[in-house]
């Protein structure tokens, strides 16, 4: 299985959103995927890069990275931060997360893609949010 990798490193400050979903729509020129599923996943990332800046770095001191990888089978986004870490389950289990206004973030992303996951950075800070959503194949051609 062959992969696509694009990484963006971004401050962590609300202006440089717009980056991540301009890199996403990029890339989602080159990928048979409708307009439906590119406005969830853009907002997804959104949400996910969102989090990181208010939660991990509300100063906008640190670095936020987005790792996007495409392959036949699906598209999946990360986003790490440099941040202190948080406290996440190892499953998400949606009945359980709070939803009060700071939360709905994970609720929504949660609702948009097909799988997610939140752990820990490698070195232990920061928080990494690894979503994905299946590629559907490409509609056949009459």
């Amino acid at each position: 299985m062959s992969a696509d990798v694009v990484t963006l490193s971004m401050p962590a400050r609300t202006e440089y959103l717009i980056l991540a979903r301009l890199a996403l729509a990029g890339i989602a020129r080159e990928l048979p995927i409708d307009a439906s599923m590119l406005a969830d996943l853009k907002l997804a990332v959104t949400e996910a890069c969102g989090n990181a800046i208010r939660h991990a770095h509300p100063a906008g001191d640190g670095i936020v990275t987005v790792r996007y990888t495409v392959t036949d089978e699906a598209i999946e986004i990360r986003v790490a931060d440099d941040g202190p870490g948080m406290d996440a389950p190892a499953q998400l289990d949606l009945p359980e997360l709070e939803l009060s206004e700071s939360g709905m973030g994970l609720a929504i992303i949660h609702a948009l893609v097909d799988g997610l996951e939140i752990e820990p950075g490698a070195d232990g800070r920061g928080t990494v949010v690894r979503m994905w959503r299946r590629r559907l194949p490409a509609p056949a051609r009459a």
